[in-house]
């Protein structure tokens, strides 16, 4: 069967609309507002000249590995923030831009290498993913690293036989920006780097293979200049994954199987929410051997297939501590992509475009129930009324001396004065005291 590129064109259109659709639904009443989003916020509100040179805070410990995460919010202050005021929200609906483009780009891609509807499932069960849906409207730089992974898995699957060194050195830059936004993108950029290097080498194409080792350690040695500036500023600062680094170093034993188990679970749980009666050990096994046969001399694809579940296994090897599931939202891509291409490897094109048509319906049905379930994840309802209120506030009461609350489910890190200073309003010493209730009801006394 074959498609037309109109046709082409048209799907990835409506699939684009329909995916940031779902990730902004409601988000100006619902945006997640709790300390770390007002505290990024709070940066990307601020002049490019005063954005800092290291990521965000990290939980395992010191502050990220570059500053790609709060430059890439201030660029959507910049062209998403005016549409809404600059208000929170902005930075949740640009997250979410990135990431509809990002699955977006991938399902053009995939769908030059495998059928249409097959590529189509594949992207749409990536990107309705309960979990996807809603951390893709929050400020937070997992979902910006999880962007950027895709990016690069749309570059690395698009470089072709003989690619320019220029388009190596892209393909990998954009991999390291998405560790830069969160230590977790390691588990893709890691593989995905050492293939780009080693694809020409499994060719005997020396000159090459120097000329794209040369052009990434220029990328990655550039890209980490300003962190190199913060370590000579402030040498005595924490930085890196000091917390994560020193559990792994201290443990005594080699868990390769506990871990395998681990990383493909709660990959599988955040894209199907249902860990309790999913397990993906065996199954996701049997398609990556299917996926290491039929594309065993295609580096740059088994990188960012196969690539980073075994990266994450390596890893957490030696881990010893508690996981938090959202470390592994960076590999969602890499599982669901290793399940599709298993299903590409069947010899007979008409059994493949069968297979897609019917996995294609399946997450289709599937889609209400995904909707539904991503209401269980990020959803902050304070947020609309405190929008509402301190629009209304700063309309009527351009001076306050405090900003107090009368309803329910406050969250204790909330900053209750953010959007209403962003709206122009003030907070000075003498002035009233204003209360804002549900439903957005203000009073000022």
């Amino acid at each position: 069967m074959i498609i037309k590129p109109r046709a082409h064109i048209a799907v990835a259109a409506a699939f684009f609309i329909y995916v940031l659709l779902i990730r902004t639904y409601n988000l100006a009443n619902s945006f997640l507002m709790l300390g770390e989003q007002t505290r990024d916020w709070a940066v990307a509100l601020g002049s490019w000249t005063d954005l800092p040179l290291t990521g965000a805070p990290s939980t395992a410990g010191g502050r990220g590995f570059g500053p790609a995460y709060y430059w890439i919010l201030w660029i959507g202050r910049v062209l998403v923030g005016p549409f809404a005021s600059n208000l929170p929200h902005a930075g949740g609906i640009w997250i979410a831009l990135l990431q509809s483009v990002a699955d977006t780009w991938l399902l053009v891609v995939l769908a030059r290498r495998v059928p249409l509807v097959l590529a189509l499932a594949m992207c749409l069960f990536i990107a309705s993913a309960p979990f996807d849906i809603s951390i893709s409207g929050v400020i937070w730089n997992p979902p910006v690293a999880a962007a950027l992974v895709k990016m690069a898995t749309a570059l690395a699957l698009s470089l072709g036989e003989s690619p320019a060194a220029w388009r190596v050195a892209i393909t990998a830059a954009v991999s390291w920006l998405a560790v830069q936004a969160h230590l977790s993108a390691i588990f893709v950029a890691a593989p995905l780097i050492t293939a780009l290097v080693a694809q020409p080498l499994l060719r005997r194409q020396w000159r090459h293979a120097a000329r794209f080792a040369a052009a990434i350690a220029v990328v990655i040695v550039v890209l980490q200049i300003p962190y190199v500036i913060v370590r000579l500023r402030e040498p005595e600062a924490a930085a890196g994954p000091t917390t994560a680094l020193s559990a792994m170093t201290q443990a005594e034993s080699l868990q390769v199987a506990k871990s395998y188990g681990t990383v493909v679970n709660s990959t599988g749980e955040l894209l199907v929410r249902q860990m309790d009666t999913w397990h993906f050990q065996w199954p996701f096994l049997a398609v990556a051997l299917v996926v290491l046969v039929r594309w065993r001399k295609d580096l740059p694809l088994l990188a960012v297939t196969v690539g980073p579940i075994v990266g994450a296994t390596i890893l957490f090897s030696t881990w010893t501590r508690s996981y938090d599931s959202y470390w592994f939202l960076t590999a969602t891509t890499a599982m669901v992509m290793t399940f599709g291409l298993a299903l590409a490897a069947i010899p007979w094109i008409v059994a493949v475009q069968g297979a897609g048509a019917v996995v294609l319906a399946a997450v289709m049905a599937w889609q209400p129930a995904r909707l539904a379930a991503s209401r269980d994840f990020f959803s902050y309802p304070p947020y609309g009324t405190m929008r509402i209120g301190s629009i209304e506030l700063a309309r009527i009461a351009p001076v306050l001396r405090d900003i107090r609350v009368d309803f329910a489910g406050v969250h204790r890190t909330m900053d209750k004065y953010i959007m209403y200073r962003t709206l122009g309003g003030r907070l000075e010493p003498g002035a009233p005291i204003a209360y804002i209730s549900d439903g957005g009801r203000v009073r000022v006394e």
